[in-house]
Order: structure tokens, then C-alpha cells, then sequence
């Protein structure tokens, strides 16, 4: 399978607002600055209850007004960044339960 990374610069209207949710149901809000079908890199508002090697559940908003996308992810890291913090998530779904999240991507290209 060909890795295929779709960036979502965060001017652009395609940006992918990002729901993750951890193991004790706390949700942390942030923005994909990539998407690939590995995974994502996300910038959080806030810091998050999770941390290294967590699984979350993860629900991504491509546009407005159109149906969210749900997959689970294993946290990669969790860091500072400059004035805020970032994480990397790797998909754990098997790619069967990822079809919605493949569609776009493939769309995307």
C-alpha cells in the first residue's frame, strides 16, 4: 500500500478538526497539520490526559456541515511546541474499520 500524506496547512479550508478521546472518556479538542494512513500529527488546545503508547478513540471533521469520521489510534508522543503542544497518533483500526477515513484520503490525493 502506497503511503500517501495529505497536509491540511492550517490556513487552508481543509483543515481536519481532531476529537480525541482517552481510555477515562476526557476529550482533547486540537487541529491535523498531516494525515496520512498511518496515522496523524495533531496540535492540541490544550494539554491532554493521555500519554505515550495510550489508545484513544479519534474522530476527525474534514469540513463543515459533513459527517465526522471515528477510528482509534495508539499515541506515538505528546510534546511541547512552541506556544502550545502537539501529538502523533498511529491508527491501530484494522483497515477495514478505516474505509471513511481511506475515502478521504483518496479524495484528498
Amino acid at each position: 500500500m502506497q503511503a500517501s500524506a495529505v497536509v491540511t496547512p492550517r490556513t487552508s479550508e481543509r483543515n481536519a478538526m481532531v476529537w480525541i478521546e482517552d481510555g477515562a472518556s476526557r476529550i482533547s479538542r486540537g487541529q491535523a497539520d498531516c494525515v496520512t494512513r498511518e496515522g496523524l500529527h495533531v496540535r492540541l488546545s490544550d494539554p491532554p490526559a493521555f500519554g505515550q503508547g495510550d489508545e484513544v478513540a479519534v474522530r476527525l471533521s474534514f469540513e463543515r456541515g459533513a459527517p465526522t469520521v471515528a477510528t482509534t489510534a495508539r499515541v506515538g508522543w505528546v510534546r511541547g511546541a512552541a506556544g502550545g503542544v502537539e501529538c502523533s497518533l498511529q491508527w491501530n483500526a484494522p483497515p477495514s474499520e478505516r474505509k471513511d477515513l481511506e475515502a478521504w484520503l483518496e479524495k484528498a490525493a
